[in-house]
């Protein structure tokens, strides 16, 4: 590795960025950053620390700025005109982010700094996306069952075979990005979605931090967008390409299910039994119609992906071996 100090970057020379989004809860960022320096001065290359910060927590904000006028060759702050999640924090983090290596490393104490070379490291001897499995975790019984049960819900709907998707420590080169969904709460996926688009994912354990203190329980909506969040996911891994396979699957289930509760009311008509009064003939009906509206929703995604999509692709090329050029004459 390179021996150059983060004192001496400017835009031209920054070779690593720190990214750290506030966004949702944080620790003293003054702690923050001064477990990061020296991890960051063994990595060898010059680099820059940003903060992204959402406009709710002033206190961050004052604490990113004392930074920033502390150290102002190596340490950028960027506060947010209204509340932001943490997706959109870090897409306006890489586009503003000046070194080809990016790390994404959370406001609060959580997977260990000294882990950072790991990451680094696993870049260096090719992957492309580096994310630390915490290991050793502190946490609450509670705690871990959810990360756990996330993780497994996340690879079960991705395909995947990872440990740890919900860590929010990362390396990655900064390209990666601009071919992978950053918006809503998809953050929390990069790993799994990288590597459906055929990017080198490693996972690498890291020790937590012994000042990890994470809430053991969370409002109820969170878990529901958790729970939304994989069903989007789990449609992108698998159907973004084939959504009649997904949609017609499901109404066609529908549609059969209606289809034969109305048959067998049609044979039971033509034996004389009345229809008045049988609630299980609108069942049938609204199954079938269901089964309908359903199957035709694939159709029409298949039928916009025909015509507006043909360039869009889900996949990337990780290398090319093109033929020499024939000799002239």
């Amino acid at each position: 590795m390179n021996s150059n100090s983060g004192i001496e970057t400017n835009e031209q020379s920054v070779r690593l960025s720190v990214l750290v989004p506030v966004v949702e809860r944080h620790d003293d960022l003054r702690e923050i950053h001064a477990t990061l320096l020296p991890e960051l001065e063994k990595i060898g290359l010059s680099y820059e620390v940003l903060f992204l910060v959402s406009a709710e927590f002033g206190t961050a904000f004052n604490q990113a700025v004392e930074l920033h006028e502390a150290n102002p060759s190596w340490v950028r702050t960027l506060r947010f005109a209204r509340p932001v999640s943490e997706a959109a924090a870090l897409a306006t983090g890489f586009e503003r982010a000046h070194g080809e290596i990016v790390i994404t490393f959370p406001s609060y104490f959580d997977a260990a700094p000294s882990g950072l070379c790991q990451l680094v490291e696993a870049l260096e001897n090719g992957a492309d996306m580096a994310f630390a499995q915490r290991v050793d975790r502190r946490d609450r019984p509670v705690k871990k069952l959810q990360a756990n049960t996330f993780s497994w819900l996340s690879n079960l709907a991705t395909g995947t075979n990872f440990r740890d998707v919900a860590s929010g420590t990362r390396a990655l080169y900064r390209e990666l990005v601009s071919e992978l969904p950053l918006y809503g709460d998809f953050h929390r996926f990069l790993p799994v979605l990288a590597h459906r688009v055929g990017f080198r994912v490693s996972e690498v354990s890291v020790q937590q931090d012994p000042r990890a203190s994470a809430p053991t329980v969370y409002h109820p909506r969170v878990y529901l967008w958790r729970i939304l969040d994989l069903l989007s996911v789990f449609f992108l891994s698998h159907f973004t390409r084939r959504p009649l396979r997904l949609f017609g699957a499901v109404g066609s289930a529908f549609g059969l299910a209606g289809a034969l509760i109305l048959a067998w009311l049609g044979v039971e008509r033509l034996l004389g039994e009345p229809l008045a009064g049988r609630p299980v003939m609108v069942l049938g009906t609204l199954l079938l119609g269901l089964g309908v509206q359903t199957f035709t929703i694939g159709l029409l995604g298949e039928l916009l992906l025909f015509f507006q999509a043909r360039d869009v692709r889900d996949y990337r090329v990780a290398e090319t071996y093109e033929c020499a050029e024939p000799p002239l004459g």
